[in-house]
């Protein structure tokens, strides 16, 4: 029953997932509607087609349900445009400057801007209108929710920039060059240690940070503030800098570490969302969608 409605209600939603949980909602809602009809005495079939007429078109419901899930995908272009163009500026730079911590971190943002622009481009339809839907939201996602759950996000972002320079710092001190390969243990551990710098804030206040895996545009400020306490510690105290950044510029360290903690709180929210089944729409959202 209702299932031609449920389809052309949720066509416009790609992922799988977040569609099955849309028909599930409007399915319930039809279903309250039903009952409350059936109970006033009206006809079964003649109440499936009442509980259709009272949500509304369906047509117009798939455009709001699609909304917040097509704006976010815009935003993932414009940021993966802005790491490829960010990366090929270094490139450019490199060759001017000579500089070879230039070239290396511009080689990595180009080509890993390259994938994640051509992924965006390619694997999403209606592209256009994505990048439409997120340059409309002009505040940037940040009037969506309350300011002080937003202040509980970029508080657990700056924990994770400011322990990301202390930790990443460690190897270098404790190996000893007796190791059979130091920089091999060092850079192995460096790696371990920012991904408990950039997952472990996010893991002990995940309860209460589920807008951040909700909304790609607070991950977008979030990586952006723990990018900014990071780079303040490392020009602040040199002792923070890791020893292969030792010639880093301080755009160098803006550019790698934005990258760097967006992509791991991207991971983060992925798999998160998965477990605790974390939807693109608010209740609130999607009750006024029905």
């Amino acid at each position: 029953m209702w299932e031609d409605y449920l389809e052309q209600a949720t066509h416009l939603i790609m992922n799988k997932y977040h569609k099955r949980r849309a028909q599930a909602k409007i399915r319930q809602q039809l279903l309250s509607i039903w009952a409350d009809q059936i109970a006033q005495g009206t006809d079964r079939a003649q109440a499936a087609v009442m509980a259709m007429a009272t949500l509304g078109n369906p047509e117009v419901m798939a455009v709001k349900l699609a909304e917040p899930l097509r704006q976010q995908r815009g935003w993932l272009w414009l940021v993966s445009v802005a790491q490829l163009l960010a990366g090929l500026g270094l490139l450019v730079a490199s060759f001017r400057t000579e500089s070879l911590a230039d070239m290396a971190v511009g080689r990595v943002l180009t080509a890993w801007g390259f994938f994640s622009t051509s992924l965006n481009t390619f694997h999403h339809s209606g592209l256009r209108q994505n990048i439409v839907l997120a340059m409309r939201n002009v505040r940037f996602g940040l009037s969506r929710i309350a300011w002080a759950q937003g202040l509980v996000v970029m508080a657990t972002a700056a924990l994770s920039g400011a322990l990301a320079a202390v930790l990443c710092s460690l190897p270098w001190v404790f190996v000893p060059n007796t190791v059979f390969h130091p920089v091999a243990v060092s850079d192995s551990l460096g790696l371990a240690l920012f991904a408990m710098a950039a997952w472990g804030p996010w893991w002990l206040f995940r309860k209460r940070l589920v807008t951040a895996f909700r909304e790609i545009t607070w991950q977008i400020w979030a990586s952006l503030t723990a990018t900014a306490v990071y780079t303040i510690l490392l020009v602040w105290n040199g002792q923070f800098v890791p020893p292969p950044f030792f010639n880093w510029q301080p755009e160098l360290y803006v550019l790698g570490s934005f990258v760097s903690f967006f992509a791991a709180l991207r991971i983060f929210a992925f798999f998160f969302s998965l477990k605790e089944r974390i939807e693109p729409w608010r209740d609130d959202e999607i009750r006024s969608a029905i």
